[in-house]
């Protein structure tokens, strides 16, 4: 009879003879986590917690992976996901920290000024190096963009047709949406009228739009 994760640590931890005291020590974790997952409270405990178990134990994290539950699917087997899949899974469900610039710059990164603040993104499965984010001033593309809001833009983006993209025009941010004319010549198009795409000195796609409730 193949064991649960709660009666698997405790095993584990009875046949080398520690407490639950000695046990939260050497991992780390509080011994109140570890007394409910042995009293089957938490029936699946994290895959952060079973790394941090398996390591004060001394054994494969697979083994508590297996009696946890823990699996992947993969081409329809049964796929016990290794500690870098773990920690990579977790590294994507972790948000990410966007600075936040009054200043548009030609290259990415190269922001001279401190962020004037930080703001949190679920991080998709996929996002460019460059990701960055910029306070709108002024009213051109209202009401879908307001005065005051933050365009969240992501650098590595190539413009489409439609895209709202925030461009550098004699170093000053101008936000507008990416067009063609009859030619397959691109512009911008704003509340302000057009801007040829020549005369940007830098673009980038805005990805979203982070408004203060006021």
């Amino acid at each position: 009879m193949e064991m649960n994760i709660g009666e698997k640590i405790k095993s584990l931890r009875q046949i080398r003879g520690l407490t639950q005291g000695q046990l939260s020590i050497k991992s780390g974790l509080p011994r109140t986590t570890i007394a409910s997952i042995e009293n089957k409270i938490s029936a699946r405990p994290s895959a952060a917690v079973l790394v941090k178990l398996a390591t004060a134990l001394n054994v494969d994290v697979s083994e508590l992976y297996e009696a946890a539950g823990i699996y992947a699917t993969e081409s329809g087997k049964r796929h016990i996901e290794t500690p870098d899949e773990i920690l990579e899974r977790l590294r994507l469900a972790s948000p990410i920290a966007v600075p936040v610039y009054t200043d548009f710059v030609i290259h990415a990164g190269d922001n001279v000024e401190a962020p004037i603040e930080y703001i949190y993104l679920a991080r998709p499965k996929a996002t460019g190096k460059n990701i960055e984010a910029y306070l709108i001033k002024g009213q051109c593309m209202e009401p879908d963009i307001r005065d005051g809001d933050i365009a969240i833009v992501d650098r590595d983006t190539v413009p489409e047709k439609g895209n709202i993209i925030l461009c550098l025009i004699n170093n000053e941010i101008v936000i507008g949406r990416y067009l063609m004319d009859k030619e397959g010549k691109p512009y911008i198009q704003n509340g302000h009228g057009k801007h040829d795409l020549k005369e940007c000195q830098a673009t980038a796609v805005v990805i979203n739009i982070s408004r203060n409730m006021r």
